[in-house]
């Protein structure tokens, strides 16, 4: 005799219906998904510009020079970073500051160009929209659009100043003058060394102390002076100093015995 309770399955009604339900749950989940999945490349993005720019200009605080300090400019694109072609090999100069190209200077991974993409496997804008900006297209892959992420904010300006005081050993009075006046002096000369195209170069400023160099790249630079006041035997003093970019000026106070 049977009778009107079902033994077990599923009727063709419920499994449309269990269907239809996982599909609205996964179409409402997808975007989620997307959202999710772009926020964490975004954030990538984010870190990876800030670490090639830290790579370009330098690190203040440890203090490292980057390309802009070993080869005294700007690179003209991305890929200078990781590839020397016909740049000048490292060197040291005066007081054991480093020219010329150190690279690679950015984590290469399986390739020269691997971490110049952004968290979308697009190529990373350089130099756009201002001088040493890097830019990622962002999520929709192309570039120029609102969702577009830039590092840094503004345009690069990849010079800065150095403000030298002299202090020059008296042995007469067995004390130190500072920034003494030229008619003080018999001979004095300030020197800063700075990197050209990756070569060691050099500025000399006789001009009574305190004694400035503006426009110079961002980095690491010697600086030495000599100074023989009147009726005295020459001194001289010298150090390494990092000079910042974005027309910020540094300053030294340089003994000179």
């Amino acid at each position: 005799m049977r009778t009107g309770r079902r033994t077990g399955g599923f009727t063709l009604i419920e499994m449309i219906v269990v269907i239809a339900v996982i599909s609205i749950l996964a179409a409402m989940a997808v975007p989620y998904a997307v959202r999710i999945l772009d926020q964490s490349r975004e954030g990538t993005t984010k870190k990876q510009i800030e670490e090639i720019h830290r790579a370009i200009m330098g690190d203040p605080k440890v203090p490292t020079a980057g390309y802009l300090g070993d080869m005294g400019k700007l690179p003209a694109a991305l890929t200078d970073l990781n590839t020397q072609g016909a740049q000048p090999a490292a060197s040291y100069g005066m007081q054991g500051v480093k020219y010329g190209w150190s690279g690679p200077y950015v984590n290469v991974g399986f390739s020269t160009g691997a971490n110049l993409v952004d968290g979308w496997g697009m190529n990373l804008g350089y130099n756009n929209p201002g001088a040493g900006q890097i830019r990622s297209a962002g999520p929709d892959r192309v570039l120029g659009n609102a969702d577009d992420i830039i590092y840094p904010s503004s345009a690069v300006v990849p010079g800065g100043g150095l403000l030298v005081n002299l202090y020059v050993w008296n042995t007469n009075s067995s004390k130190y003058i500072q920034n003494p006046k030229l008619n003080q002096v018999d001979a004095m000369g300030v020197t800063f060394y700075y990197s050209s195209n990756g070569n060691q170069a050099s500025v000399t400023n006789a001009l009574a102390p305190p004694v400035s160099f503006n426009g110079y790249h961002a980095g690491l630079h010697a600086v030495t002076a000599t100074c023989t006041l009147k009726n005295l035997a020459a001194t001289t003093g010298q150090a390494v100093v990092y000079v910042p970019g974005n027309n910020q000026q540094r300053s030294v106070d340089l003994y000179l015995q």
